[in-house]
């Protein structure tokens, strides 16, 4: 049922809908909720079965997985880079595959690539994932560093790859899986949400007034702000705690257009400002309170057995007979 049918419309509630739906960065229906949608549920690693050593075969196992986690058949591309100095005996750096829920299959695929280092040096193997999940989902991106330095006589190796990023690119938007949600970036960055330092906060806050407004006022609507790594929101996002639906669109809305004149500082990731998200409360009231009038001075009051002038009742003015 629609919570507005009940109550007589208003203008002004009107006129604030419309505007709130022309900005960019509108709010989500009431039953948004809080998600997991920034959790990834596909990754590529990658690690020696034995230690390498100069001149001598070693393996390199690739695992893959999440491929099986979509609701939609998926193009799953995995490519490994080994550098110039290691040669490849065997195996293959790129290996792509079809997958989709229903088949039957492992969970996770392995890779298997044997290589041979041939000189001594410092050498970084790479390997990046990703999975196609058609134009709705969109692809998700992900990729390793594997470090090992070689000697004659001594080796340092990356017992286990560091994860540099998990990212989604949808209609033509690049997302950062951020743990929660997925926040908007302009390029693909080496960041996880682990490497912020200091999150997004809030520079100058305003309230929304919703005089026409149903259910009881005041009160604090929840949010979730992506805030660009210049400070300014990029999308916001309403969310029903409750995942009740019980919130009326018309405070969403005026909480919304309220939220749009909030100011920002973005995050930090050490020494570099980054996009990332923030969850705020945006006060809704009634109405603006009215500004009190001052007290005007009242006149002294007339003496009883006097006129209005302050003369004795019935004395004759100065120059009247």
């Amino acid at each position: 049922m629609n919570p507005l049918a009940s109550i007589r419309p208003r203008v002004a509630v009107l006129v604030l809908l419309a505007c709130v739906a022309a900005v960019s960065i509108a709010a989500a229906p009431a039953r948004a909720g809080i998600g997991a949608e920034g959790e990834p549920s596909f990754g590529i690693s990658g690690y020696f079965k034995t230690p390498p050593r100069l001149g001598q075969a070693t393996t390199l196992l690739v695992r893959v997985w999440g491929e099986d986690s979509y609701d939609v058949p998926v193009t799953s591309v995995a490519r490994i880079s080994i550098p110039e100095g290691i040669r490849v005996i065997s195996g293959d750096t790129v290996s792509v595959a079809h997958v989709n829920r229903w088949m039957r299959r492992r969970a996770q695929r392995l890779i298997q690539i044997v290589i041979r280092p041939e000189r001594p040096g410092r050498y970084l193997i790479r390997g990046w994932l990703g999975i196609d999940g058609g134009p709705d989902h969109g692809a998700d991106e992900t990729d390793f560093l594997l470090s090992v330095v070689l000697e004659q006589d001594s080796v340092i190796y990356a017992h286990a790859p560091r994860v540099t990023r998990f990212e989604n690119v949808r209609h033509g938007q690049r997302y950062r899986y951020a743990g929660r949600y997925l926040v908007p970036i302009d390029s693909s960055q080496a960041l996880l949400e682990e490497d912020i330092t200091s999150k997004a906060k809030a520079k100058s806050q305003e309230e929304a007034y919703c005089s026409g407004c149903p259910g009881p006022l005041p009160t604090l609507i929840p949010f979730v702000v992506m805030v660009g790594s210049d400070g300014r929101i990029r999308e916001s996002r309403f969310l029903d705690m409750q995942e009740e639906g019980s919130t009326d669109p018309s405070i969403v809305a005026a909480a919304s257009a309220a939220l749009q004149r909030w100011e920002f500082s973005a995050a930090r990731a050490g020494d570099r400002a980054v996009a990332d998200f923030l969850v705020v409360r945006v006060p809704v009231k009634g109405s603006p309170a009215l500004p009190e009038r001052p007290v005007e001075d009242a006149p002294a009051p007339v003496p009883t057995g006097t006129a209005g002038d302050g003369q004795p009742a019935g004395t004759a003015r100065d120059g009247e007979p």
